[in-house]
């Protein structure tokens, strides 16, 4: 569910309404973009209400950094054998379509690639590491 709330913060901040309330599945959400905060990347959170529970959030920023998922459940390597060098570290510049990792499923090694050009800011799971499909595994910024 808190995934879906930040999709909608996101959208909204990037919106040029100033105001949105929605209620689903008994959790409130309320929006509001100040007069100064209009043409910026904030929004404050007035409130969400989940039947007793309350959170109030101030100046969340855009989260403009972009996610490298698993395309399939398997094993991360962060390097094509134990004597490669890792296709990437924290701070590699990456072009579109160059190799980032390799998501080991049933004995088929599938090269995951970069979809855009950037800057390797984190990377999320640990070599030789299981993972899920859809899982987030590196930050590019």
């Amino acid at each position: 569910m808190i995934d879906k709330i930040e999709k909608i913060i996101k959208m909204f901040e990037n919106a040029s309404i100033s105001k949105l309330e929605l209620e689903v599945d008994n959790i409130k959400l309320k929006l509001e973009k100040d007069e100064k905060s209009k043409d910026s990347k904030h929004a404050n959170i007035v409130g969400i209400d989940k039947n007793i529970n309350e959170v109030k959030i101030d100046n969340v920023e855009a989260d403009n950094n972009k996610y490298v998922t698993a395309p399939v459940v398997g094993t991360f390597y962060s390097q094509r054998s134990e004597k490669s060098p890792k296709f990437i570290e924290v701070g590699s510049k990456v072009k579109k379509g160059d190799v980032l990792c390799i998501i080991e499923a049933m004995k088929v090694m599938n090269e995951v690639l970069a979809s855009e050009d950037g800057t390797v800011l984190e990377i999320l799971v640990k070599n030789e590491e299981l993972v899920q499909f859809g899982q987030k595994l590196i930050v590019l910024g």
